[in-house]
Parts: C-alpha cells; sequence; structure tokens
C-alpha cells in the first residue's frame, strides 16, 4: 500500500491533524497478521528465539532494544512485553513460563488471540544462540521502514488540515524522530541497544 491511499480523506479524520495524528493503534484480540506464516515472520521468529534461547546476554540486547511498537503485530507486541518482563527480572522466559503468565493473568476468552499467537510463535521453529539478535535486527529494520510510512501519512494530513504557521516546525520534530530511529537501529548493529 502506498502512503498516499494509506491517508485517511480528509472527512474520515475530522480532529487536529496537528494535535492527534497518532496512527490507529489495532485492538490486541484483532488479527492483523494478514495470513502471515510464523515460520517466515521475523517478528514470530524474534518471540521464539528469545524464548527457546538459553543466551541470557542476547535475550537481554534484544529485550533492551526493541519496544513493543516495533511489532506490527499487536498480539506479538503483547507478548514481547510478557517476555521483556521476564527478561528483565531475571526469570525464566521459556513459552511455558510465558503461558504460566497469561495463566495466572486470567482474561479468559478475551486473551484467546494472545494465546493462539503464543502457540504459532512457540512453533515456528528457530535455534541457535544468536537467532534472536539476528530476528531482531530484522524486526528493528521492519519497524525503522514503517515509521517512514507514518511519518510521511503524518505530513500529508498536516499539510492538508495543520495551521500553516506550525508545519515546518512539525517536520522537523518528525525528521528529528526520524533520525532518532535511525540512531537506534545502528547502535543495536553495532552491539548496542537504544538508550
Amino acid at each position: 500500500m502506498s502512503a498516499l491511499r494509506a491517508v485517511p480523506e480528509p472527512e474520515q479524520n475530522p480532529t487536529d491533524p496537528v494535535l492527534d495524528l497518532a496512527p490507529d493503534v489495532a485492538d490486541p484480540g484483532t488479527d492483523t497478521g494478514a495470513g502471515l506464516d510464523p515460520r517466515t515472520d521475523p517478528e514470530s521468529l524474534t518471540l521464539c528465539a528469545l524464548m527457546w534461547s538459553t543466551d541470557t546476554a542476547a535475550a537481554v540486547r534484544v529485550t533492551d532494544a526493541l519496544v513493543p511498537a516495533d511489532f506490527a503485530e499487536p498480539a506479538y507486541a503483547e507478548l514481547f512485553t510478557l517476555i521483556a518482563d521476564l527478561v528483565a527480572t531475571g526469570q525464566p522466559h521459556d513459552p511455558a513460563s510465558v503461558a504460566a503468565v497469561l495463566h495466572r493473568a486470567g482474561g479468559g476468552q478475551k486473551d484467546a488471540p494472545l494465546r493462539r499467537a503464543l502457540a504459532d510463535v512457540v512453533t515456528a521453529d528457530t535455534t541457535g544462540s544468536s537467532a534472536a539478535v539476528h530476528y531482531a535486527d530484522i524486526v528493528l529494520s521492519q519497524s525503522y521502514r514503517r515509521s517512514f510510512h507514518i511519518t510521511g501519512q503524518r505530513l500529508m494530513q498536516a499539510a492538508e488540515q495543520g495551521p500553516e504557521d506550525e508545519l515546518f516546525d512539525y517536520m522537523v520534530q518528525l525528521g528529528t524522530a526520524q533520525r532518532a530511529a535511525w540512531k537506534r537501529l545502528n547502535t543495536f548493529r553495532a552491539g548496542g541497544a537504544h538508550a
């Protein structure tokens, strides 16, 4: 989908574009996977590698570098948050431990999509201690590219609906955010995590 087609018509979004330009965030229970195979989806493979990894340093590096917003699939973003919390507190982050956290939290039927996503991720079939870092690099790269689509949409919406005297400052603000995203990607690739 091109950025031009993704921009809603002005009457579809009557809010002030400069104050409310965040993209719509899907409900975590909504299936937005568009039929992606967990065995070839870098987001799924990152989570799988994290859960099966015994390399604590790699798990910490990945969970320090990624944020839930890096995941396009909302259920994967939630799973990442659970795994990252387990890694940060030094607890086991294997599939059974993640499933136990979900079970203790309750939720019943409303968490069915999250449990289904966990089952998909667990069986994505990735191995190797460096796999989590490798796939996390791909997730960061995809997130960086998606951020350009979102920035383009926001700029177009601001150009159509925003106050003229705020347009340049808004463009600078978005450009600064894109530069920070680029630095974060390169910091990870250089062996670090984002600040």
